[in-house]
């Protein structure tokens, strides 16, 4: 009867999960208060992993309008959760959920964090399309901070592998997206250029969003030119739309753009209505940032009305909340609107710097229209202190920005790319009616003429089946057999030849796993437990030296054992395929002397000296960590083997695509024989160092796995007694 019971609610749980989604707020807290219950009784309902994950997403889903902090709640759950089963299907859903949290709440770096985990595994699973989508959520991660240059970056690198695919979603995404940092840096028209591309691609596709979003753009590019009838034409489609699709963010923002046009034309109180339309409709979400944009516009609107103690509250309480998102793009904006307000009631000690930091700012990020305001007023500023000639220095910056930010070559150009868009689609919308007209007619024709051929060709067809019907069947099964029976046997000879191979490999790797285990860390073990019972139980009875001594000696074999155990795990870590790969872009020169400063200590002990020839800059495409392990292997196995006096030196060398990079030593060199043996886990080699270091040749096996996982090589050249040249070479 529980049983029953258990599955009558779940089976109620998921006809809440499925329901339609065009129900109102208290469906969807229905919704929630329902899957809460199922998810913190879950014993009661003898929930799996699976069904926990699927619930803890639902419900991070659910969240997105409503609470952030939710929804990262929930994602983070869920994340945990199929970590633990490597449910890789689910991991990407919470990875995908918890960036966009972050980025919302304008936690940038966290952001990025996650959604650099979901490129890692798409580009891994060789999944363009995912890799590039998770390339562009960076790309806006970074475009919300304020950091455009790195946000162009990963929309081209997006763009590229979008174009590839034929990906039209994600091609218009990501036109769109260049051209809002196009238009911040005040390229309007090469940002028309890709708004109009995008908007091709959106009506191509039937992508309402997305025709919305370009509507949006092209109208602020219009209002930042002046033009705003045209501007107020494509904020108005584009709202329509948005309040069709009743998407809250989306509709505030446009609310508060419209309400820019009335403030640019001077409709200060129809301004102000819009802007308080967009704060009460904004209430029902927890934007930090649309808070922020909302009172910096309401406090901008009552200083142009003259009333400067609202517009001094507004401001400030605008400045509060985007100092603490960090938004540097709407912090400009702030400072240059309080510098205009303290200007204005002559407090221009205030003025002079809230404006200076304004430039300072809209310097850093490239924001050429609010760089020429800040100019102007900075001129006004100076004028009512009576220093006309900062004043005239300043008001010539203003005109030669204003001059090349607005220039009619600039305006030309946009006409004539709104023009030809508007012939373009009159043009491919005549051509696709005559294509299909003619496209008819030939399928018209061409159906005759099949019809025609087929009667024929059946015809002969059964003449002929009449004539071999009885040979053709007992032959076509005999083929059949004799195949199925040939492929069967293949199969099998392959698998069988398959599971020796993985058993050998599995045998090998298990022999020498505890061959580590059983000797090279039990011996080291043995020596510490040794040292450790002398110290204690005959501590009286040694020097002073020789306690030091014996401290000295439990140190050395404590961080020899150390280095095995990491080594250990490193390699124990990559053979049950639990490293993951990170390649980006990574400096060697810099890996290099980072390396040769952690071993300086042990290198000074022999008096053997290091040098790095790599020039900076040295760019390579791998992961980092794993790189810097096979330095620190080969740099610690040089120094081992050379003697005292010796010289240790890394260079490296850019040919064909590739940097190779050369770790050299002066010491005792390896014999033919122990040449052919490195690398292979199969082989036993345990040669002593120069001041009797021990180890278990498990570090030149370890760099060589993390070599080849970053599609590099690996080799070794040495002359017995003359020293040796460790090479490997990386993509760059």
């Amino acid at each position: 009867m529980k049983k029953v019971l258990l599955l009558f609610f779940y089976f109620i749980f998921n006809l809440l999960i499925f329901a339609d989604s065009a129900s109102s707020a208290d469906s969807a807290n229905v919704k929630i208060d329902s899957l809460e219950n199922i998810l913190y009784n879950s014993l009661n309902f003898n929930l799996s992993p699976d069904e926990k994950i699927i619930i803890c997403n639902k419900l991070a889903q659910l969240y997105a309008e409503s609470s952030w902090e939710k929804q990262i709640e929930y994602a983070s759950r869920s994340l945990v959760l199929a970590e633990e089963i490597n449910e890789n299907t689910q991991i990407v859903v919470s990875l995908n959920l918890l960036s966009n949290a972050y980025r919302k709440l304008d936690k940038y770096e966290k952001g990025i964090e996650y959604a650099t985990r979901l490129y890692s595994i798409h580009n891994t699973n060789k999944n363009e399309i995912e890799a590039a989508k998770a390339l562009s959520e960076i790309g806006s991660c970074y475009y919300d901070w304020g950091k455009y240059v790195d946000a162009k970056e990963y929309y081209d690198r997006a763009l590229e592998i979008f174009k590839k695919n034929q990906n039209f979603d994600g091609i218009a995404n990501t036109l769109r997206n260049i051209a809002k940092i196009l238009s911040d840096w005040g390229e309007y028209d090469e940002a028309l250029n890709y708004n109009q591309e995008a908007l091709k691609f959106w009506e191509e596709i039937g992508n309402e969003t997305g025709i919305a979003n370009s509507y949006n753009n092209i109208g602020i590019i219009y209002q930042e030119l002046g033009n705003y009838d045209r501007a107020f034409d494509y904020f108005q489609k584009s709202l329509d739309i948005f309040k069709k699709l009743n998407k809250t963010n989306d509709i505030v923002n446009l609310t508060l753009h419209i309400g820019d046009v009335y403030l640019q034309r001077a409709q200060y109180d129809k301004a102000l209505e819009y802007y308080y339309n967009a704060d009460l409709i904004g209430k029902q979400i927890n934007n930090k940032k649309l808070k922020s944009i909302t009172l910096s516009n309401i406090g901008e609107a009552y200083n142009l009305k003259g009333d400067y103690i609202k517009a001094l509250d507004y401001q400030k309480k605008a400045l509060k909340l985007k100092e603490e998102i960090g938004d540097k793009k709407r912090l400009t904006i702030t400072y240059t609107e309080l510098g205009i307000i303290y200007k204005n009631v002559e407090d221009y000690d205030k003025a002079l710097d809230y404006l200076n930091k304004g430039i300072a700012l809209a310097t850093e990020i490239n924001f050429k229209y609010q760089l020429i305001k800040c100019y102007l007023n900075l001129s006004e500023v100076y004028t009512g202190l009576g220093s006309h000639k900062k004043a005239l220095e300043y008001y010539k910056m203003y005109i030669e920005g204003k001059d090349k930010l607005y220039s009619e070559e600039s305006k030309q150009t946009i006409a004539e790319l709104q023009a030809k868009y508007q012939v373009e689609r009159k043009d491919k919308d005549n051509e696709r009616l005559k294509h299909t007209e003619q496209l008819n007619t030939a399928q018209i024709r061409n159906q005759q003429l099949i019809i025609g051929f087929v009667l024929f060709i059946l015809l002969g067809l059964f003449t002929m089946m009449v004539i071999f019907h009885s040979r053709y069947q007992q032959n076509q099964r005999l083929n059949v057999q004799l195949s199925l029976k040939n492929k069967e046997i293949e199969d099998q000879q392959m698998y069988v030849q398959k599971l020796n191979n993985e058993l050998k490999d599995a045998n090998v790797t298990k022999d020498k796993f505890f061959s580590i285990v059983a000797h090279d860390l039990k011996s080291p073990f043995n020596s510490l437990l040794v040292l450790t019972n002398l110290l204690i139980e005959d501590y009286d009875t040694f020097t002073e030296d020789e306690r030091k001594k014996f401290i000295a000696q439990i140190k050395a074999s404590s961080e020899n054992t150390f280095a095995l155990l990491q080594n250990l795990l490193d390699w124990a870590s990559a053979q049950m395929g639990k490293t993951m790969v990170v390649q980006e872009k990574i400096d060697i020169s810099k890996i290099s002397e980072e390396t040769l400063l952690l071993l300086m200590p042990i290198a000074r002990n022999k008096k053997i000296r290091l040098k790095s020839d790599i020039p900076l800059n040295t760019i390579a495409y791998a992961d980092k960590n794993m790189v810097s392990t096979v330095f620190l292997n080969l740099v610690t196995n040089a120094i081992k083997f050379t003697p005292q006096n010796g010289q240790v030196d890394i260079r490296s060398l850019l040919e064909n695509n590739h940097v190779e990079v050369e770790v050299s030593d002066s010491g005792v060199g390896i014999s033919p024989d122990t040449l052919n043996k490195l690398f292979r886990i199969d082989q036993k080699i345990q040669t002593a160092g120069t001041d009797k270091e021990k180890g278990t040749g498990l570090g030149l096996i370890l760099c060589k796995e993390f070599i080849e996982k970053n599609n590099g090589k690996i080799w070794v050249k040495s002359i017995e007694g003359k020293g040796s040249q460790f090479y490997f070479s990386l993509p760059t």
